[in-house]
């Protein structure tokens, strides 16, 4: 017994590195958190610690390591995230998400450039660089401001009125301060004194924030309203340019537009290219619409693609354009921030052949003009929230500007037609492109900010979406919905009282004050490490 107990072989198993499998459940953890924070997930509060193992898989790293873990947690979480752009475009959706990850690897690099063990200091500098990245992310290459990481907030009223201040970029600033507090208290297993005073100063600093948006919440909105109905078509993809389908289209819009004038709005709005043709070209069209707003004897707005010549060639705007009832297309706003690859080829001027490798895209000119509509409302659609002010008169005006499909993650866009005068903001999308998922609630997160922003009212119609009304604080007021509560790939109207508020936010007159800082902060960080970095001491 004993010789074969001598001569067996032992076979062991072997275990999993813990320098593989580690920093694999940190990016694994801070992915999921970060993609739980957000539609349809819906769990803001994992926003508040999704960061924490992420820095502390950055703690032990190399400058290579990091710069690769990092990028892994941002392929995942926009991978999960984004996944709806499968509906769209395959090759698209990896190819975007590969370069959205590159973000979140710059932001890892940095972080290890920061060094560690993590100071007080770095309550600053690392929400500082997570800011201008996601500033950085929002304008290169024409710009993608989706999923930041304030948004995941939307739900949270009282924290998200800071952002009339600061921009979306304050509460993103914040989450990141707070997670950065959380990861010290880890890093050398117990919190130290420093740490402690680090959590106590974030502590400080969201209490502050909740305090005023506490303070604010309350406050009245105003004493005008102005009432909105939205439409919402719910037209399938494949119908929409459907020369047979075209009567159908109209038939329904008319239908439900005169369902929603029998409740007495100032403005009946329809979604993006809602008309099948080109108004104001198509003279039996344009007449349909014409007739049907002089029918309803209420203003149309209705979203049309506009034939143009630009370049020397013909190209499409994608328009607003509003129908009087006295049968006028009295004004017209062309958008101004196309999407790249599906509504023009970049570079194509340069590279005209790229469009034949790509599948069909459209062609399309932008707007040169901030348009800001005018209608003139009488005594009942202009609402009094106060009946001790006093009534406006019968020609009172409403202005309000139009942002079209994903116009709305642009802050400064929004903010310059709020500048020129505009008292709400209407978004007509299109949202059925990405089937019934979260990305119409992600997209109506942006409208949610905009509106905290600027302090003014925000009507969205989709034409499959989130269409609905939100208010200047970024209450969710009114909805279209089926008798069941579904929102999505459902026809209908909604009409609600839209609060035109009393004035404006830091935010509408400074713009992204706050990001710049961060921005400032971050190079000047950076410039010094480079001057005053440690180098290699020489031998003797």
């Amino acid at each position: 017994m004993g010789e074969v107990a001598d001569s067996a072989e032992v076979v062991v198993k072997p275990r999993p590195s813990p320098h593989v499998s580690r920093p694999l459940l940190l990016a694994l953890g801070s992915a999921a958190l970060l993609v739980f924070s957000f539609p349809n997930f819906n769990q803001p509060w994992c926003a508040w610690v999704a960061l924490v193992p992420w820095l502390l898989l950055l703690r032990n790293c190399p400058a290579r390591a990091a710069f690769w873990w990092s990028y892994f947690i941002g392929a995942l979480f926009f991978v999960a995230s984004m996944w709806w752009l499968i509906h769209v475009t395959l090759v698209g959706w990896i190819i975007l998400c590969a370069y959205l990850a590159l973000y979140f690897a710059l932001f890892g690099l940095l972080v290890r450039y920061f060094h560690f063990p993590l100071s007080t200091f770095h309550l600053l500098v690392i929400p500082a660089a997570w800011v201008s990245l996601e500033v950085l992310r929002s304008h290169l290459l024409s710009g993608l401001g989706w999923n930041l990481l304030a948004y995941s907030q939307t739900p949270w009223l009282a924290l998200i009125q800071f952002a009339d201040s600061t921009g979306a970029w304050g509460i993103s600033f914040l989450i990141v301060l707070v997670n950065v507090a959380i990861a010290r208290f880890f890093e050398h297993g117990t919190p130290t004194s420093d740490a402690l005073r680090g959590g106590a100063v974030a502590m400080a600093c969201v209490l502050v924030a909740v305090g005023y948006g506490t303070w604010r919440l309350p406050q009245p909105a105003g004493a005008q309203t102005a009432r909105v109905a939205i439409v919402q078509g719910n037209i399938p993809q494949e119908e929409k340019w459907d020369e047979a389908r075209r009567v159908d289209i109209l038939t329904r819009y008319a239908a439900l537009s005169e369902a929603a004038a029998a409740t007495e709005p100032s403005l009946i709005v329809w979604p993006e290219t809602s008309v099948p043709g080109y108004l104001g070209i198509d003279e039996t069209l344009t007449q349909q619409v014409i007739a049907l707003a002089r029918r309803v004897e209420r203003p149309l707005l209705v979203g049309a693609p506009i034939p143009t010549i630009a370049d020397a060639r013909v190209t499409l705007r994608n328009s607003a354009i509003l129908v009087d009832p006295e049968g006028m297309l009295s004004q017209r706003y062309d958008k101004l921030h196309l999407v790249p690859f599906g509504e023009f080829v970049p570079f194509e001027r340069n590279l005209p052949w790229l469009r034949n490798l790509l599948p069909p895209i459209g062609d399309f000119s932008p707007g040169r003009e901030y348009t800001v509509f005018t209608i003139a409302v009488r005594n009942a659609e202009f609402g009094m929230r106060n009946s001790n002010s006093e009534l406006p008169t019968p020609n009172s005006e409403l202005r309000f500007s139009t942002l079209i499909c994903f116009e709305d993650i642009f802050p400064e866009l929004a903010r310059r037609f709020v500048q020129r005068g505009a008292q709400f903001l209407l978004v007509i999308t299109n949202d059925a492109w990405f089937g019934p998922t979260a990305a119409a609630y992600q997209h109506a997160q942006a409208s949610t900010f905009r509106a905290v922003e600027l302090r003014v009212p925000v009507a969205r119609a989709a034409n499959t979406g989130w269409s609905g009304c939100i208010d200047a604080a970024g209450r969710w007021i009114s909805s279209v919905r089926d008798p069941g509560g579904r929102e999505l790939f459902i026809e209908g109207t909604t009409t609600c009282d839209l609060p035109l508020g009393t004035g404006g936010s830091l935010y509408r007159r400074w713009g992204d004050w706050f990001a710049g800082l961060c921005l400032i902060l971050t190079l000047t960080w950076l410039g010094l490490h480079l001057v005053f970095r440690e180098r290699p001491s020489k031998s003797v």
